[in-house]
C-alpha cells in the first residue's frame, strides 16, 4: 500500500473517530439539556400539587395552561380508561401500565416518543402529565445527519489535501532517502569530530602527566607546554569550524546582498604573494565584478580556499587564478600544484561532513572541515563548486556564483 493511501486512511479514521466522539458528546449534552428543561417544568407542577390543598384536577389543568412548556394532563383510575383533562399538542392513545404509572411518580420516564410524569392522588387515582418527544428526537436526528454530512465533507477535504501534498509519492520517497543519507553522514561526521577532539585531549592528558612526573628538566617541560598549547589551539579550530557549519545551515541568506569579489580575490592574492614570495602566482582577474553573496560569507569562502593553498601545496609551487563573468554568473577558477585529491573524491564531489583525507588535517594543521565549509557557503548562496585535477597535477577549484 502506498504511503499516500496509508496517510489518507489514517487521516480519515482519525477524523471519523474525533468527529463521532465530539458529535456524540455534543448531541447527548444538547438532548439531555433540553429534556431536563421540560422535565423541570413538570416537576414544578408536581411540587405545586403536593404543596397545595386545592383540587389537584383543577390545579393541574390551570398550571398546564400557564406553563411556558406545554404539556398535556389526563386523569386515570385503575381498571378504567384515561380521561383527558388538558391537551396541548399530543394525545395519550394508550393507557400506561400500572408499573409505568408507579415508576413515573418519582421521576419522568420515556414511553416511545412520550415523556411521562405522574402524581398519585389516591391509591387508585393518578394524574398523568406528559409531553411529546418527537420534536426533540427530530432535532437530534437532524443534527446527526448534519454531523454525518460535515464529517464526510471534512474527510473528503482531508483526503484531497493529502492527495495534493503527497501527489508525487516518488519525490517524498526521494526526500526520505535523502534524509536517511544525511543522517548517516551526520553520524559519520559526529564520529570523525569525536575522534579529532579525542586525539588532542589524549595528547594533552599525556603531556600533563609528563609535566607532573618530570623532575628538573626545564627544557622538556617547556616542550611539553608547547605541545599542550598546540593541541588546545587545534581543538579550538575544530570547534570553531563545527559551530560555523551549524551557523551556515541555520542562517537565512539575506536578499539583495552584493560583494566586490574582484577586490576581495585581489586582496587574497596580495597577501599570498607577500607572505609566500617563493610561489609562482599568475592571476587574470576581470575588474569590478560583484556577486550576490554577503561579504562575510565571501570572505570566509576565499579564506578557506587560500588557506588550503598555503597548507597543502609546496612553498615554491605554481598557482594560477582567474576570475571572469559569463552572462549572469561569475566564475572563479584556482589551480595549484599541490598533491591534489584522491581520484574517487573528484567523482563523488564534496559530501557534507566527509573529509577526503583524514590524516591531512593532522599533518598540515586545520580541522579538516574546510571543504565542507566551502561547499555549504557556495550552495547557501545559490552557487556551484566543482573539483577536478589541475593542469599542474594538483587541485582545481571552480566556483560559480550569481553575478550582481
Amino acid at each position: 500500500m502506498k504511503l499516500q493511501t496509508r496517510l489518507s486512511l489514517l487521516v480519515s479514521v482519525i477524523i471519523l473517530i474525533t468527529s463521532a466522539s465530539i458529535g456524540y458528546f455534543a448531541l447527548s449534552t444538547s438532548y439531555s439539556g433540553q429534556l431536563k428543561i421540560l422535565d423541570s417544568a413538570i416537576s414544578e407542577v408536581v411540587k405545586e400539587l403536593s404543596n397545595s390543598s386545592d383540587d389537584p384536577l383543577s390545579l393541574s389543568t390551570y398550571l398546564a395552561d400557564q406553563s411556558d412548556q406545554k404539556f398535556s394532563v389526563a386523569y386515570a383510575i385503575q381498571d378504567l380508561d384515561l380521561i383527558p383533562l388538558y391537551e396541548s399538542n399530543i394525545q395519550l392513545t394508550k393507557k400506561p401500565s400500572q408499573d409505568q404509572l408507579i415508576r413515573a411518580i418519582e421521576n419522568p420516564i420515556s414511553i416511545d416518543e412520550l415523556r411521562l410524569r405522574t402524581f398519585q392522588i389516591s391509591q387508585d387515582e393518578y394524574l398523568l402529565m406528559y409531553f411529546s418527544l418527537s420534536d426533540l428526537i427530530k432535532s437530534r436526528n437532524n443534527n446527526i445527519n448534519l454531523l454525518t454530512i460535515f464529517t464526510i465533507l471534512v474527510i473528503l477535504a482531508a483526503v484531497s489535501l493529502t492527495t495534493i501534498i503527497f501527489r508525487k509519492d516518488n519525490q517524498l520517497n526521494i526526500l526520505v532517502n535523502s534524509l536517511k543519507q544525511n543522517q548517516i553522514r551526520m553520524q559519520e561526521f559526529i564520529g570523525d569530530a569525536s575522534h579529532e577532539l579525542r586525539t588532542p585531549l589524549t595528547v594533552i592528558k599525556g603531556y600533563f602527566e609528563l609535566l607532573n612526573n618530570s623532575e628538573g628538566d626545564d627544557g622538556k617541560k617547556q616542550g611539553y607546554k608547547k605541545r599542550i598549547n598546540s593541541e588546545i589551539l587545534r581543538m579550538q579550530e575544530i570547534i570553531n569550524d563545527l559551530l560555523f557549519i551549524l551557523e551556515i545551515d541555520e542562517s537565512v541568506s539575506p536578499k539583495n546582498q552584493t560583494s566586490p569579489i574582484s577586490n576581495l580575490v585581489q586582496e587574497q592574492i596580495f597577501d599570498l604573494k607577500n607572505l609566500h614570495p617563493l610561489r609562482s602566482i599568475e592571476s587574470n582577474l576581470q575588474p569590478d565584478l560583484f556577486v550576490g553573496m554577503s561579504k562575510f560569507h565571501l570572505e570566509q569562502l576565499l579564506a578557506n580556499i587560500f588557506s588550503n593553498i598555503k597548507r597543502h601545496t609546496p612553498e615554491n609551487s605554481q598557482v594560477e587564478i582567474s576570475l571572469n563573468r559569463n552572462g549572469n554568473q561569475v566564475q572563479l577558477v584556482i589551480e595549484d600544484a599541490g598533491s591534489g585529491l584522491p581520484s574517487s573524491f573528484y567523482q563523488e564531489g564534496i559530501q557534507a561532513f566527509k573529509r577526503f583525507d583524514k590524516s591531512r588535517s593532522r599533518q598540515n594543521g586545520g580541522s579538516g572541515l574546510g571543504m565542507t565549509i566551502m561547499d555549504k557557503l557556495v550552495r547557501k548562496n545559490n552557487g556551484e563548486i566543482r573539483l577536478s585535477s589541475s593542469k599542474f597535477s594538483g587541485l582545481k577549484i571552480q566556483i560559480i556564483l550569481p553575478a550582481n
